[in-house]
């Protein structure tokens, strides 16, 4: 049988590795054993040389992107006569909304080029494909999953101590752009830590940009991690963060915005990878895959509800252990790539029909 082939543009730092997203969302997907024998994938920073079928261009591409250089790339990739599809998984049409230092206006400008120069786009959430619905090409909705290959060795984050003989770990993950996301249940946090003095421990990875964040959580021990430099590329790092944290509850405040509820369920994956019993905001994001009481718990943007949820893990070991392990079936059930990779191969066929 004859492979596609198909070459991976992926969205990359100063430092020309790929971000931990093209990973997620196309190298490890595309190049997965189930899938091998149908596809012959090759990546880079650049465009390919070789004849290929397609040409996959993973979100901004490069740190320096301007119009003229997506143009560019544009009119390289339709010089050979290949397809072109777009990835792209957050929703940086209403971003502006929300942060004022990005994007800038040339990065909106190459965001139009590549998308209205695309063949087709592959998205992560349906929330997605309704936003870029504005485009006429047809938009594939391929959701996020974890490669079961970066999972082992999982440990059991499920302690046989109750909550009164320890302190319990309570743990945030997540990029430094989480700021306003935490500042938002530290009031829940406080409170939770008066009314039960030295029972948790607060540890997060990533998540903070402002040193001053760490204000409102004044009173609570607080642990943050930075992953060292040579585990930050996204397979080393998930080896790391399996390997380093052994949480009992996990974390995961949203603020329900226009860019947010595009948003994919990646953090509820990694969790889930954990083996955690997680709190997640009752937000698009989170609504349609974490099932309540049972592989997670939902709750409304507010103070007392997160503090109720908090609470009533922190004070119940069995329903803990329980929300842990359902989680953690339900990924290795449903959401890796051993289940999953082939959704890939579908997307390349229809993408190239």
């Amino acid at each position: 049988m004859t492979r596609r082939k198909i070459h991976v543009i992926y969205e990359y730092g100063t430092d020309t590795r790929p971000h931990p997203s093209a990973y997620i969302r196309l190298l490890r997907p595309l190049t997965h054993p189930n899938v091998s024998d149908s596809l012959e994938v090759t990546y880079g920073p650049r465009n390919t040389k070789y004849p290929v079928e397609a040409v996959i261009v993973d979100r901004l591409w490069r740190p320096d992107i301007t119009p003229t250089l997506a143009k560019q790339l544009v009119d390289d990739i339709r010089a050979s006569g290949t397809r072109i599809i777009y990835a792209l998984d957050d929703n940086f049409l209403d971003l502006p909304l929300e942060r004022r230092d990005w994007p800038q206006e040339h990065h909106l400008i190459a965001l139009q080029i590549l998308l209205e120069h695309s063949d087709i786009i592959w998205v992560t959430t349906p929330a997605l494909k309704k936003r870029l619905s504005i485009y006429p090409q047809p938009i594939l909705v391929i959701p996020n999953t974890l490669d079961e290959r970066l999972l082992h060795p999982i440990r059991n984050s499920i302690s046989d101590s109750p909550f009164i003989e320890r302190r319990l770990k309570i743990g945030f993950m997540g990029t430094t752009t989480h700021d306003r996301d935490l500042l938002m249940i530290a009031p829940a946090l406080q409170k939770l830590s008066q009314e039960y003095p030295n029972s948790f421990e607060l540890q997060i990875v990533g998540g903070v940009q402002e040193e001053n964040t760490f204000e409102p959580f004044k009173g609570i021990p607080v642990r943050h991690f930075v992953p060292p430099l040579e585990e930050q590329e996204y397979p080393l790092f998930m080896f790391w963060f399996i390997r380093q944290f052994n949480w009992d509850i996990a974390l995961a405040p949203l603020a329900d915005t226009p860019f947010n509820s595009c948003k994919s369920d990646i953090k509820f994956l990694d969790y889930c990878a954990l083996g955690v019993a997680g709190v997640y905001s009752r937000v698009a994001t989170y609504k349609t895959s974490v099932k309540h009481l049972y592989t997670g718990w939902l709750v409304e943007n507010q103070i007392e509800t997160w503090y109720q949820a908090l609470e009533s893990l922190i004070t119940d070991d069995e329903r803990r252990k329980r929300i842990a392990l359902n989680a953690k079936r339900y990924l290795h059930a449903e959401r890796t790539l051993a289940h999953c990779a082939r959704f890939w191969l579908e997307a390349v066929n229809a993408s190239l029909a």
